[in-house]
């Protein structure tokens, strides 16, 4: 007799994505993210029926954030027998266009690509970055408009590594990845693998400053990470950066982009795009011209 699965799912305002991803991915099976309406993401994921400790482990964990903001009960459904977690999991993810070229796939979607367009296969795994989220998005938007071929690329806070591949895809000569949580770095690994851009990737856990990213290094660093991280980690990044080389910041929510802003032009960055999305923004810096 086949085990019966059970799928957890719940819409949550934007700032409540990460603790609940956290939860999903620790003790559930498969991450699952969707917009649902304007501000909020629907997570969801799989437990068999019989893990009431998990469940009991997640419960516990919602509650906690229910005092914080009432985001209400944990919708609780059960699989047909015949339907295992893997196969509904997927059956939520579909390709996603982002900016004007690229197109995010699954691993197990088929899709050939169209003259011109850019294609990232990934395989969503338990890590952040499908895409999906408006950090992720507006990332590839900036990186997309700002790459030229031939350039060197920071990733700070690679998560699945997507903004690598896409970079690489779009004709970066190299590209050093960094992050500080393992999982993420696996996970990152085997979507570089897959993709077969390992060899242009130099993946490793850590942060700045780093051995790999020596002074004067890239023509273009992301930091898809956080606000107080972005604030912390640029005084590390702007020397690893060639004069006039760019910044894209992200994980900032509308209300901490003043904050973030201060920080960074205090270091001498001066503010060249932005890119918003729901209450997210991204926004883009150059370094001074003259070290």
């Amino acid at each position: 007799m086949s085990m019966a699965w059970q799928e957890l799912s719940i819409a949550v305002p934007h700032e409540y994505v990460e603790p609940i991803s956290y939860l999903f991915s620790r003790y559930g099976r498969g991450l699952g993210m969707e917009r649902d309406g304007p501000d909020r993401i629907l997570l969801r994921t799989y437990l068999p029926g019989n893990s009431r400790q998990r469940l009991a482990r997640i419960e516990v964990g919602i509650n906690l954030i229910n005092i914080l903001q009432p985001l209400g009960e944990i919708n609780i459904r059960l699989l047909p027998e015949d339907e295992d977690w893997q196969k509904q999991w997927r059956s939520h993810f579909s390709l996603l266009r982002v900016g004007r070229h690229l197109v995010i796939k699954p691993s197990w979607i088929e899709y050939e690509a169209a003259p011109g367009e850019v294609l990232v296969e990934l395989d969503p795994g338990m890590a952040f970055g499908t895409g999906y989220h408006p950090t992720t998005h507006t990332c590839l938007q900036a990186i997309e408009e700002l790459l030229q071929p031939g350039m060197a690329v920071l990733d700070l806070g690679t998560g699945s590594g997507i903004l690598s591949i896409a970079a690489v895809k779009l004709g970066a000569s190299r590209v050093v990845a960094l992050d500080i949580d393992p999982q993420a770095v696996r996970a990152a690994r085997q979507n570089l693998r897959r993709t077969r851009v390992q060899k242009q990737v130099a993946l490793t856990q850590g942060s700045v400053p780093h051995p790999l990213a020596g002074h004067g290094s890239f023509d273009l660093a992301v930091a898809n990470i956080s606000a107080r991280a972005v604030r912390e980690r640029a005084p590390f990044v702007l020397p690893t950066l060639k004069p006039g080389g760019r910044l894209i910041a992200s994980g900032i929510m509308d209300h901490q982009r003043q904050e973030v802003h201060e920080s960074l032009e205090e270091l001498g960055f001066s503010l060249s795009g932005e890119w918003t999305q729901d209450e997210w923004v991204t926004l883009v810096y150059s370094a001074p011209t003259d070290p």
